[in-house]
């Protein structure tokens, strides 16, 4: 699988299949390898391109990051990669990235997909995302899948995630409450219909309500994800999306 240096640090990513160019974008203290399920189907018609984030995954593992790394990561390697304008798909913190990416960098943004997305963070986000990150509660299963995700390092990755994502710098760069709706170009949002303290359904409603040009898909009986919930039903939906945008 391919890396580059970008913005001066080791990057990861799977770039899969050929066509117009999908990005797919992982949650936190994830890696691409979470969202590789899908690309059999979805490289069928597209690109895919699944870049692992500055300090997680097989991209250099780091303790501090500038607050706009994320952004400016995914705009410097578009850029190495020759790629003009590409569909953005983000989950979980993804969702961030995704759409403030879709807000700095308009021109490059063919169509937004956020599944289950974040406008910003509170006192419940932050407590909630502590107790996910604190690997001493880890079951061996948990363990297991971190150390797919990252490799031996992941416990490293886990507690750097915490220190990065505390910073107040970056929860106010990725604060789009006020910023997301000059967004304008078509928005797909998707999630399961279980409410949590990170991924608020209110946020969902706000998001739809303050996009120029939105849609809604809320599958049930899962948790916050739809890609991870209902894989096969998040693809119809999302092909179907990218293919109207296309016509």
């Amino acid at each position: 699988m391919p890396t580059k240096l970008v913005n001066g640090h080791k990057h990861f990513f799977q770039d899969e299949g050929e066509g117009p160019v999908l990005v797919m974008l992982h949650g936190a203290g994830s890696s691409s390898i979470s969202l590789q399920h899908h690309f059999s189907d979805l490289s069928a018609n597209f690109r895919i391109i699944a870049p692992d984030f500055r300090a997680m995954g097989k991209s250099d593992h780091l303790s501090e990051i500038p607050p706009s790394s994320w952004v400016d990561d995914l705009a410097e390697l578009l850029k190495q990669l020759s790629i003009e304008k590409a569909f953005i798909y983000g989950v979980s913190l993804g969702s961030r990235v995704a759409l403030k990416f879709a807000i700095d960098f308009p021109e490059k943004v063919s169509g937004l997909v956020l599944d289950a997305p974040i406008i910003a963070q509170d006192a419940s986000g932050n407590s909630a995302t502590a107790q996910v990150f604190n690997v001493d509660s880890y079951s061996e299963e948990r363990k297991s899948e971190m150390m797919r995700l990252h490799g031996e390092d992941w416990e490293n990755v886990a507690r750097n995630y915490l220190n990065i994502r505390n910073n107040p710098d970056l929860q106010e760069y990725y604060n789009l409450r006020e910023s997301f709706p000059l967004v304008e170009c078509p928005v797909l949002i998707t999630r399961g219909d279980r409410d949590d303290n990170n991924h608020k359904l209110i946020y969902t409603y706000e998001l739809l309500k303050g996009f120029k040009d939105a849609r809604l898909a809320i599958l049930p009986g899962i948790g916050f994800s739809a890609a991870a919930g209902r894989p096969e039903e998040f693809r119809g939906i999302l092909l179907g999306f990218l293919n109207e945008l296309q016509q």
